[in-house]
């Protein structure tokens, strides 16, 4: 065994060395000593003593049959013990962990310390410590970390330890992770409440957090805030300043001119820089920026009972999170929206003059349900209480990182392949010793 040991290999039945007593015995036989059968002449009195010491010489010589002999059982012991190459002895599980952002995780865990620990704070430390309660048992690690990205674009980082960028709180808010489609062997959640479509095999490390009160709506009229209290009706406060509207340049003139009025009905502010508004109309170019000028085709498309020439589009990509709102007979994307931005991609629109009351109530619908609310405000769902926190790791079973899967099955072939090629000497041997048996060689 020190010997294949040293070689890199080990036997997976190391009881079949109890199989090497037989060729030990086959040449300790070999070795024994042996008197030449002495037949006694009437004359032998003329040739010496009978007893001399040379006379009564033992034979310890190992014939060549015996040799192949010794060999033959030797190798088919080995095979018998089903050597293979020793794999590494620390596991390497990959694994992913799928970190919610949603509003609700950027709460403080605990509402009397509004500056202390956060939900995502407390939910990535749970699963940073089994992690490293794993590696600290023997095993490798490898992580690939899933979220949602600012654009709604599903992000990948590979790391042991969570990366610090899925701690940031993002620009705008993101929805909680689908967690259907996030499951399997070595898949864990990092949220603050337990899934409700969470499977038995994927593990989940909640924060949990008793209810957080705070704003929930913002409008025209300030802050809807809520006490905490499940009962209790929902208060008005005032805003510190007014939602902001960010119109850009080369927004065909109609649209820039119905968006001001909008805003103004409502009690909102116009102008300033596209950061921080509350919503921003802007001319669709590469990267969702403002871009002017015209070219392009002209397209006909209407909605909701209004239908307009749409000239000068271009036909870039749309910006990743958005989605189409407007679109040509063809699916050119004419408008696209997410949460804080209205992406128009024209330089003019001609609309139907008996349609102008529709027109405007469906752009003003389009502007309401995109409008950002400010930073503080967070829905009451995502305020209510996430209940105490609990931790349900992950099943490792099935979760080897492929490499080390590949591995082993190379292993497990090279082994084979050595077993019958030991089996096949020993077989080789023992019909080379049987031969020389038969022609004499003791």
């Amino acid at each position: 065994m020190t010997a294949l040991a040293i070689l890199g290999w080990t036997l997976l039945v190391p009881g079949a060395l109890l199989g090497l007593v037989l060729p030990a015995l086959l040449i300790a036989l070999s070795f024994r000593r042996r008197r030449p059968r002495v037949v006694l002449l009437g004359t032998a009195r003329f040739f010496g003593d009978p007893e001399d010491p040379a006379a009564s010489r033992s034979r310890r010589e190992l014939s060549a049959a015996r040799w192949c002999a010794v060999a033959a059982i030797t190798l088919a012991v080995l095979a018998a013990g089903r050597p293979r190459p020793e794999e590494d002895p620390s596991p390497a599980y990959l694994l992913t962990g799928v970190v919610d952002r949603s509003p609700s995780m950027f709460l403080p865990a605990d509402p009397a310390l509004p500056d202390g620990e956060r939900r995502i704070d407390r939910a990535l430390a749970a699963a940073q410590d089994w992690l490293e309660g794993v590696a600290a048992g023997g095993s490798r690690v490898v992580v690939r970390w899933r979220s949602v990205g600012p654009g709604g674009v599903d992000v990948k980082v590979e790391g042991a330890a969570p990366p610090s960028s899925l701690a940031e709180a993002p620009a705008r808010p993101l929805p909680a992770p689908v967690w259907g489609r996030f499951s399997g062997p070595g898949v864990f959640h990092v949220t603050d409440r337990h899934p409700a479509a969470r499977t038995p095999v994927a593990g989940a490390f909640c924060s949990g957090g008793a209810a957080v009160p705070g704003p929930v709506a913002a409008g025209p009229e300030g802050l809807l805030v809520w006490s905490g209290d499940p009962a209790a009706a929902l208060e008005r406060a005032p805003l510190e300043a007014p939602l902001r509207v960010f119109v850009g340049e080369g927004v065909p003139a109609p649209l820039g001119a119905l968006a001001r009025l909008w805003a103004e009905e409502r009690g909102y502010a116009v102008g300033g820089a596209a950061a921080g508004a509350a919503l921003g109309l802007v001319r669709a170019g590469a990267g969702g920026a403002v871009a002017s000028g015209g070219g392009g085709g002209a397209l006909a498309a209407g909605r909701e009972g209004w239908a307009a020439t749409f000239a000068g589009y271009r036909g870039g990509p749309m910006e990743a999170g958005s989605r189409a709102w407007l679109t040509g007979s063809e699916g050119e994307v004419l408008v696209a929206a997410r949460p804080g931005q209205v992406s128009v991609d024209c330089s003019a629109i001609d609309a139907r003059p008996d349609a102008a009351e529709a027109f405007a109530v469906s752009w003003s619908g389009l502007f309401d349900g995109h409008l950002l609310a400010p930073p503080e405000v967070v829905s009451l769902e995502e305020r209510r209480s996430a209940g105490p926190p609990s931790s349900s790791p992950p099943s490792l079973e099935g979760a080897l990182d492929p490499e080390v899967v590949s591995g082993r099955r190379r292993r497990v072939a090279l082994g084979r392949a050595a077993e019958s090629l030991l089996a096949a000497l020993a077989a080789g041997l023992g019909v080379a010793a049987l031969v020389l048996r038969l022609r004499g060689s003791a």
